[in-house]
């Protein structure tokens, strides 16, 4: 408002990582600019041409998309970065992640080069640690630093399941010094007799004293009616987990009060209607939903997740169980965190990402406090005992906000060493050895996880994990091809000295060592003369840049095109079409549960499906018809409606 109103300019551009957060933004702006002469546009994050520029004329803009989408955009219409008065980067600690960090820094690095020194940039982030170096790269050395790091708007508490009697307790510590106790809440934790099924004898219990999950979904329940609760696990099948265990223990007569009771009944019901239109009323989603209790993951259907984020807004529910989609800037009003489990995957989760979660809890303008609770009672209870304390040490390292880790550069990756399965041990190449193995014999890349194995397998090395470091590194490589392509002049061939000042622009070269910034410009000269030598025509160069692929799948698909031409323009219909498309389409899709599928014939089959509009509980059922499972290293696996969901959406 300050940047239209002042006519700096009449075109802001909000960039954030993740789709869910541009929906959410844009909703905002929305409500913001209404009645007033400012055109809000957030974009697709799909990577089609359904976007028009060149109109702006008078009105005012802003503009709501992802570092993916942005980049597309730019390479489609280069123009824009001249009309941007304004940047703004939402979560930018995301510079990092390993899935989109090179696209969002590479991304800045390409804006750094194409728009004016004078223009404002502001990037924002709850937890970066490191914000001065991060200024000083994108903005310059003027980069100013302003920290709300000691303003707290709201007030935490933090507490912990005990269980060491008959009735657990809640034990809440001091935020500032978590050694130090500030209250308790006694006899809170109650274990209460379940019914058993036919030919069953042992008598059970909710919650069960070993499972932190069944402790999760009771404290929840106790609490919904005071303030809407989230349970945070740190895997997506914990949540389908946690849906189960809650659906079986009122299926066995559980005499707790259901959240449903405590929420709008008319929502609950509509929301259920959702889920069993899209999963079918089966699937272990949709059957707590029944209850009130809503799950929220990146393989549920992304309009069940915006319903249920909007009836949470809303209060019209107060109970959901979610991973960390939770925590990637969706502004949901919860009073209690629940904390059941701080490992996503192998991998506990990073500091910085564990306070950007909490920071839900209690939000500012919703709430005027909030508490984050952890589960696991061993976490507490076995603080003083040598071979169990490591929990506590991790809760107080987790809840330290100056052990949030710095944001760091995605593409210093390509030097990383390979690491065994649990980091406990690496195999460290030449930092360039990558780079020139995949220019002169791109084949043996593939050769690299099954030689590390024969060699290094007793130290822990799996093959699946190298192979997931060596896409890494290779989607890092095509990444800065795709880069340089995009950059490439038609009239001037690409100089030495513009290759160097692309390479040192970049935030890997800002944060680098000094023999790391040798390597990164000495590989970007690599990559620029391996396009020189592979691309003879000019013209060629820009087609590929706009690709957002490598040198080596462009060059592929164009050849491929150019081959089937003639069937292509011979089809009569859509499905026609896909058919002829569809092996050049699924060698390209990376979707990694896509890829375990044993029968791939069926896959098309699916697509086909799913586009003709049928839910995904019809495909799933398709897909149970021919006997399909998902391949985990030699074992098959069998298939679940989350899979089909995964599929389709990513």
């Amino acid at each position: 408002r300050s940047a239209f109103i002042s006519e700096r300019t009449s075109v802001a551009l909000i960039v954030a990582p993740f789709r869910s957060l541009c929906h959410e933004i844009k909703n905002h702006f929305s409500e913001a600019f209404e009645n007033e002469p400012v055109n809000v546009n957030e974009l697709s994050d799909v990577m089609q041409i359904d976007f028009e520029f060149v109109k702006f004329k008078d009105q005012k803009h802003v503009i709501v998309v992802t570092p993916e989408k942005l980049v597309y955009v730019l390479r489609h219409t280069p123009e824009l970065a001249s009309k941007i008065g304004l940047m703004i980067f939402d979560e930018c600690h995301q510079f990092d992640n390993d899935v989109r960090g090179i696209t969002y820094e590479l991304l800045i690095t390409s804006l750094k080069l194409m728009v004016s020194d004078n223009i404002q940039k502001i990037l924002i982030s709850a937890v970066i640690s490191n914000a001065k170096e991060i200024g000083k790269w994108f903005i310059g050395e003027n980069a100013k630093v302003i920290t709300g790091k000691n303003i707290n708007t709201t007030i935490r508490t933090i507490g912990f399941s005990s269980w060491t009697d008959k009735l657990g307790r809640l034990e809440f510590v001091v935020p500032e010094n978590i050694e130090k106790r500030d209250f308790y809440v006694p006899r809170i934790i109650e274990e209460f007799p379940l019914m058993l099924h036919s030919g069953e004898r042992k008598q059970r219990f909710f919650p069960n004293k070993e499972e932190g999950q069944t402790i999760a979904l009771f404290l929840g329940l106790k609490i919904s009616h005071n303030g809407s609760v989230a349970i945070f696990c740190g895997k997506k099948p914990s949540v389908t987990t946690l849906c189960n265990k809650i659906v079986d223990a009122y299926d066995r007569k559980l005499a707790i009060k259901k959240p449903c009771e405590s929420s709008n009944i008319s929502e609950v019901k509509s929301l259920y209607n959702l889920y069993k239109c899209n999963l079918g009323e089966n699937a272990s989603s949709t059957k707590s939903s029944k209850l009130g209790i809503f799950s929220h993951h990146n393989n549920i259907p992304h309009g069940i997740r915006l319903a249920v984020e909007y009836a949470m807004k809303e209060n019209l529910i107060n109970f959901v169980i979610c991973t960390s989609t939770l925590a990637q800037g969706v502004n949901l009003p919860i009073r209690y965190l629940i904390v059941s489990d701080v490992y996503q995957g192998k991998e506990k989760i990073k500091a910085r990402d564990f306070h950007n979660l909490i920071g839900r809890a209690g939000r500012s303008g919703m709430h005027t406090e909030g508490s984050i609770l952890f589960t696991d009672h061993n976490v507490y209870d076995k603080k003083q005992v040598r071979s169990e304390s490591w929990r506590w040490r991790n809760a107080k390292k987790l809840l330290q906000t100056n052990n949030s880790e710095p944001c760091v550069s995605a593409l210093l990756s390509l030097f990383k060493p390979f690491e065994n399965d649990d980091n406990t041990k690496n195999i460290i190449m030449e930092n360039l050895k990558f780079v020139n193995t995949y220019i002169n014999n791109e084949s043996e890349i593939i050769q690299i996880p099954k030689m590390i194995h024969s060699n290094y397998n007793m130290h822990g090395f799996s093959i699946k994990e190298i192979e997931n470091q060596v896409n890494i590194k290779m989607n890092i490589i095509y990444s800065i091809e795709s880069f340089l392509l995009s950059h490439w002049d038609i009239v001037d061939e690409m100089t030495e000295d513009k290759i160097v000042k692309y390479a040192k622009a970049t935030l890997a070269y800002y944060l680098a060592t000094e023999q790391q910034k040798s390597d990164i410009v000495e590989s970007f000269m690599l990559l620029a003369k391996k396009i020189s030598t592979t691309v003879t025509v000019s013209t060629k160069k820009k087609i590929y840049g706009k690709t957002l692929l490598g040198l080596n799948s462009s060059q592929l698909i164009e050849t491929w095109v150019n081959e089937n031409i003639n069937n292509i323009s011979l089809c009569e219909n859509f499905n026609e079409y896909l058919n002829k498309l569809w092996p050049l389409l699924s060698t390209y899709i990376t979707n990694s549960t896509f890829k375990k599928i044993n029968n791939k014939e069926t896959l098309l089959t699916l697509v086909l499906n799913w586009i003709e509009g049928k839910p995904f509980w019809e495909l799933f059922e398709i897909m149970n018809q021919f006997d399909i499972k998902l391949i985990r290293g030699s074992k098959l696996q069998k298939l679940i409606i989350e899979n089909i969901v995964d599929i389709c959406e990513n």
